[in-house]
């Protein structure tokens, strides 16, 4: 189906910010959207949010409840943009409709530290999560991760590298493999030039190859349960698709959406973006089927 109107909208948006920060660093566009970030006033407000040391890797919790179960979050943004404060708002917005804790991560970002810099810190969270999950009053009985975009290729490479450390996995439009062909699909959300700038950030040359760079090519057979969500107008559909397709072939439990008439990175705009609430309301529904699976 065609783009929706609010999608076409957003990307108008988009458009007009591009121009506005044609020739920017990178250091220029992470300052401006940490500033644009902070600047938001209304808050959902949760039970607990509060900073953590993990192991040395800067973490922020989101506690709905206690005795919430919980999720490490890794947020997108090309290995290279993003921290704790761009997701902020949506993390709260996360927890507060599913009822699910979270452990948002603040990883290194390419390109000043590339693989394994990013997926190390990951790693390191996640296994302070398993351990601290309890003195943080927090339910452990099903640890997921939730990651978009490069977060969530993130937690696919720590899945291929460690599958003991999760329980279950929410990936919402991920990059798995940097030699795939791109949907041609490219709009002002994410570009096929744009995304290849990505990886040659994070993974540059034979650092591509790697299997928990470009986890299509790994052997996905003991992935946990995996939701796999695609945007319908996006490049990086297929190769999601595909990789869906891949953990169904090894045997995984795997359920795949895609989102018609939506772009990259709508997930995160509850507030523009109608089905981005649709595919939150979907992201618990999976959560929950998890956790009574193991009563």
């Amino acid at each position: 189906m065609p783009l929706t109107p609010d999608a076409v909208e957003y990307l108008r948006l988009l458009e007009t910010e591009e121009v506005a920060h044609q020739g920017w660093t990178i250091d220029q566009r992470r300052d401006a959207g940490r500033a644009e970030a902070l600047s938001v006033e209304d808050r959902i407000g949760l039970d607990d949010v509060h900073d953590v040391d993990a192991d040395g890797v800067p973490c922020r919790v989101y506690r709905p409840r206690v005795g919430a179960p919980v999720a490490l979050y890794v947020h997108g943004g090309g290995w290279v943009f993003h921290d704790l404060e761009t997701h902020d708002e949506f993390c709260r917005y996360l927890a507060h409709r599913t009822g699910w804790a979270l452990l948002a991560v603040d990883y290194r970002l390419a390109p000043e530290n590339p693989y394994p810099a990013p997926l190390d810190d990951v790693a390191t969270a996640a296994r302070w999560l398993r351990a601290e999950a309890r003195s943080l009053r927090l339910s452990d009985e099903v640890v997921a991760g939730i990651g978009d975009s490069s977060g969530a290729n993130l937690l696919a490479g720590l899945t291929v590298r460690d599958a003991s450390l999760l329980d279950a996995l929410v990936l919402i439009y991920p990059p798995v493999d940097a030699s795939a062909p791109y949907a041609d699909e490219d709009n002002a959300a994410l570009e096929a030039k744009e995304m290849d700038a990505y990886w040659r950030h994070y993974a540059p040359g034979a650092l591509a190859d790697e299997p928990e760079v470009s986890p299509l090519r790994a052997d996905v057979s003991g992935f946990p349960p995996t939701f796999l969500v695609t945007a319908e107008h996006d490049v990086l559909r297929d190769q999601g698709e595909a990789f869906a397709a891949s953990l169904a072939a090894a045997g995984v439990d795997v359920t795949a959406s895609r989102t018609l008439g939506m772009i990259h990175g709508y997930w995160r705009h509850p507030d523009l973006l109608p089905p981005a609430a649709a595919t939150v309301v979907s992201v618990g529904a999976f959560l929950e089927e998890q956790r009574a699976g193991v009563r």
